[in-house]
């Protein structure tokens, strides 16, 4: 079945335009993938190549050459498009690919992709071989983005075994709030080794991570948890020389989404935020929970109404972040307005440099949790992808969320509502996105032994069904003869 369409989005930059000229094509493989994985074979493996060859020699514009410069095809193959448009037609057709009429057009279609094939070559002027375009058109890059929502995360381990079950080894990671935490420790090794996160959660619990301190505040908002990333998980974020790795120190790239405030945005005094879970006269009855759960979701509601006066930042997308310190990026992006403070108040001249510059930059006062503004950073994550940042313009993103809206989750459901409206932006943008459902509590921080055993085979049965389509996107396919 194929995913509902997704209503545009508008064109923010030069590569939104981009996307939109391409998306048809991405969208045409992906339907033709799925038909092939999910019935009877009704196509041979080197017709699908054939049809798969053109539909990406089609969305081709800029190639990284050998010699590390850029080459630019779009001239070459815009012509090409048009031959494919039919096909696209075809296998986006109502009720599912017409599968007729996309066989019936491989041998016209492999005709004009070697054609253009060759005149891709020629416009490259000896900087581009066949080989190297065949790499580009043939081979996928798997992207992987986490979104936020606290414990909800717990369920992306279960992913994260099943891809390197599978043999799949994501080339970029981007991800908001704990979605970008459980990246860090995917990110430290190109393989997948889950005993990391057990020996960091071994001796881990909720007082060595948050304190109830009233501390200063110098580049985070104030509240009422403070959390002390470094102390809880500082150790197992060690490079060579024993100091914290920097995201441009990770062996796989990460990209973390961080929310910046402008000046004037808050519509409170930042002492309000400080106090928002303070019980008062206030029982610690479900009651009283209850009515600091509402205050929350009215706190961020409020910060959302406003979310013109924010800034959506990636840390680690461009080279001016890739310094920043890995530990310092997530804990800025778990920085949830009014319940978590995360800052920078240790002697480190290098990190205030950076946070200055980055504030100047952005022209922002305080940064908090990335899932104000972009809770599933998938359309950062395919820009990141397009401006060059792994070296092939060819990716697949698989983008993972847990805190989508849930009545199950009656206390938390405003703020699942709040965080699916920025979701909707980068749905397009993701070439499958998986909600999982079946998740911890987004207070569940620190799970027992117990809890994230079932949360990481909850993630693993989720995920099971849609990895054939997954893994045959991503696998490389034979290039044209």
């Amino acid at each position: 079945m194929r995913p509902p369409p997704m209503r545009p989005v508008p064109p923010e930059d030069p590569l939104d335009l981009h996307h939109e000229a391409i998306r048809p094509f991405e969208e045409a493989e992906a339907a033709l993938v799925r038909s092939v994985v999910s019935t009877p074979a009704w196509l041979s493996e080197r017709d699908e190549a054939a049809l798969r060859y053109a539909l990406n020699l089609a969305r081709i514009g800029r190639v990284r050459a050998p010699d590390g410069g850029e080459v630019d095809l779009e001239p070459a193959l815009a012509p090409f498009r048009e031959d494919v448009r039919p096909l696209v037609s075809a296998l986006l057709a109502t009720g599912g690919p017409d599968r007729a009429a996309a066989t019936g057009m491989v041998p016209n279609l492999s005709l004009r992709a070697r054609a253009f094939r060759a005149r891709a070559v020629a416009a490259a002027e000896g900087r581009l071989a066949p080989g190297a375009l065949d790499r580009e058109v043939c081979e996928k890059a798997l992207v992987l983005v986490c979104g936020g929502g606290g414990g909800v995360a717990w369920s992306y381990l279960g992913a994260f075994a099943l891809l390197e079950q599978y043999g799949l080894v994501p080339r970029l990671l981007a991800g908001t709030s704990m979605g970008s935490v459980l990246l860090l420790f995917r990110a430290r090794r190109a393989r997948w080794n889950p005993d990391d996160v057990d020996e960091a959660l071994s001796g881990l619990s909720f007082r060595t991570l948050f304190r109830f301190l009233q501390t200063g505040n110098r580049y985070g908002l104030p509240a009422a948890l403070r959390l002390y990333l470094r102390a809880a998980i500082g150790e197992f974020l060690k490079g060579p020389d024993g100091h914290p790795l920097t995201l441009g120190q990770l062996a796989v790239p990460l990209v973390v989404a961080v929310t910046g405030i402008r000046n004037g945005a808050l519509p409170r005094d930042p002492g309000y935020y400080e106090h928002l879970l303070d019980l008062d006269a206030r029982a610690p009855r479900p009651s009283a929970l209850t009515r600091m759960f509402s205050d929350v979701l009215q706190a961020v509601g409020e910060l959302i109404v406003q979310r013109d006066r924010f800034a959506r930042i990636y840390l680690g997308a461009d080279a001016e972040t890739h310094a920043f310190d890995a530990i310092d990026a997530v804990g800025f992006s778990s920085a949830l307005p009014g319940v978590i403070h995360y800052d920078v108040l240790r002697d480190d001249e290098r990190m205030h440099r950076l946070l200055g510059a980055l504030l100047e930059k952005h022209d922002v006062f305080r940064l908090v949790d990335g899932g104000l503004v972009d809770n599933l950073p998938a359309r950062a994550a395919w820009s990141t992808v397009q401006r060059g940042a792994i070296g092939t313009r060819n990716a697949f993103v698989l983008a993972l969320e847990g805190f989508a809206p849930k009545l199950s989750q009656p206390l938390w459901f405003g703020l699942e509502q709040l965080a699916a409206q920025n979701v909707t932006r980068n749905r397009p943008f993701a070439h499958h996105h998986r909600s999982f459902q079946k998740v911890l509590s987004p207070v569940e921080i620190v799970p027992s032994r117990e809890e994230l055993r079932d949360a990481i085979h909850a993630g693993k049965a989720e995920l099971h069904p849609d990895m054939p389509f997954v893994a045959r996107m991503v696998r490389p396919f034979a290039p044209l003869a």
